[in-house]
């Protein structure tokens, strides 16, 4: 059993309380994982160490002790292993995510079979076989849309290749990786004392998490599939794919006449996707760093912010900036400072709210 990490300034419940993600919760075979008042929590102890939830989180906010989905891709890459099975390096294949999938068979530029033969025998299958197969749906998908020759298939037999220990000589016991590797074996029995709680864990902001908060950062699954595509010839033809076929990045609109320019989209946007400029004069938009986390459609009162029909390979091969709405900025009649004008008295949104509120103090409609 491994412990089970939330890096809750990644979680989009943290910057957002209106966020309706639930991927973790829909991703757990055990269903410990609760979200209630924007506040995760999760009995260590009931954890399976599948690593479901890790795949499924858009933030890449979970992780599991013993397990790196990117020192995994690279392990595979470095010994040209184009397997990947819970026999051996992972705890499920649901532990990764499709970018990581697809990443690995760009730069594998081969099939990579993904080992299904222990699943009847395995408790969690019946949920994780779900996320399993889209998540090899949707890699094949994005490989077929850019010509690819290779793709993901299963294998229903394998037999993992056996590894051999041999014995320690007396002075191999006492030499310095030995002793390290004796510290490691002291914190990962310390890591099992701590999977073997079983009190609920609540994850609840600190002044560290407010602080991670303000760090934009995309995934690091974001940036090797970013790395796999510059590695990568661009397909002959940079097709355009319904957006609902692509599940980890997405281009957006913004309607500006119902846009109210209350900044909260790009101030909650995780990743920085969602950006503009010192004055606040202008909304943009990064598809590459956008992670499909919906945060910013949650949190948009008026719903102005909404995700296009479709998606064009385009924006993974030519990454560009995109301007989504621009507005005029003038300096408020009342105290002087900048704002996106939208027409009428020129006045900033928060003197109109004191004035208004004034009026009604007063009782003069």
């Amino acid at each position: 059993m491994s412990l089970l990490h939330l890096d809750v300034a990644k979680c989009v419940h943290t910057s957002n309380k209106f966020a309706i993600c639930d991927a973790c919760v829909s991703s757990c075979p055990v269903d410990t994982i609760e979200i209630n008042n924007s506040q995760l929590s999760f009995v260590p102890n009931d954890c399976v160490s599948c690593g479901a939830c890790v795949g499924a989180c858009p933030t890449a906010a979970y992780s599991v002790d013993g397990f790196n989905a990117i020192d995994y891709v690279f392990y595979l890459l470095e010994n040209s292993i184009s397997t990947i099975s819970c026999k051996e390096g992972i705890p499920c294949v649901a532990a990764l995510n499709s970018e990581e999938l697809l990443a690995l068979a760009l730069l594998q530029k081969s099939n990579i079979s993904i080992d299904l033969s222990g699943c009847e025998s395995c408790d969690v299958a019946a949920n994780n076989l779900k996320q399993i197969h889209a998540l090899i749906e949707d890699t094949n998908f994005l490989l077929q849309a850019q010509e690819r020759q290779f793709s993901v298939n299963v294998l229903e037999e394998y037999d993992a290749p056996k590894q051999t220990c041999s014995a320690l000589s007396r002075r191999e016991l006492l030499s310095k990786n030995v002793l390290q590797r004796a510290g490691t074996t002291i914190r990962e029995f310390e890591q099992e004392v701590a999977a073997r709680d079983e009190e609920r864990i609540a994850h609840a902001v600190d002044k560290a998490t407010i602080a991670q908060l303000k760090l934009k950062q995309i995934p690091k699954r974001r940036s090797l599939l970013m790395m796999a595509l510059k590695r990568t010839t661009a397909p002959n033809t940079l097709h355009t794919l319904p957006a609902e076929e692509v599940s980890f990045i997405s281009e957006k609109r913004i309607e500006k006449e119902s846009c109210t320019s209350c900044q909260m989209c790009y101030r909650i946007c995780p990743t920085g996707a969602l950006s503009s400029d010192a004055r606040n004069s202008v909304i943009n938009f990064s598809a590459t760093a956008c992670v499909k986390c919906h945060s910013c459609h949650d949190v948009c009162e008026p719903n102005a912010i909404t995700i296009k029909e479709s998606f064009s390979l385009k924006q993974l091969y030519a990454p560009a900036l995109e301007n989504l709405v621009t507005f005029e900025i003038k300096r408020c009649d009342e105290c002087g400072n900048l704002f996106p004008y939208h027409g009428g008295e020129q006045i900033c949104s928060r003197c109109q709210t004191e004035e208004d509120e004034a009026k009604a103090l007063w009782g003069i409609s």
